[in-house]
């Protein structure tokens, strides 16, 4: 019994942080309602070839990353890091909101 709520605790956890470990390609969207809504893949950068001008080469070499220096941001990251757009950088659930539509 105790192996298994120890196991169940560590499962739970591990889903609790996952957002946050999976926050490439990660942004929110505040509606006028007060919903959060995650937009983005989650997913890392897609690997590019050694000739593409955004190749990450310190970070996570080989990836895509529009953003040098904060590992590799695309998508829907990166519209939000440039700005002029309702989406807002990181998932909801990093910023303390539970998202809409998860």
């Amino acid at each position: 019994m105790r192996k298994t709520l120890l196991v169940a605790a560590t499962i739970g956890a591990l889903a609790a942080s996952a957002p946050a470990a999976l926050a490439h390609n990660a942004g929110h969207v505040i509606l006028n309602d007060g919903t959060c809504i995650d937009v983005g893949s989650g997913n890392q950068g897609p690997y590019v070839s050694a000739n593409n001008p955004n190749l990450n080469t310190t970070t996570d070499p080989g990836r895509l990353d529009l953003e040098p220096g904060s590992g590799d941001q695309y998508g829907a990251r990166f519209a939000a890091d440039q700005g002029q757009t309702p989406i807002a950088p990181r998932w909801c659930e990093e910023i303390g909101l539970v998202a809409g539509n998860r």
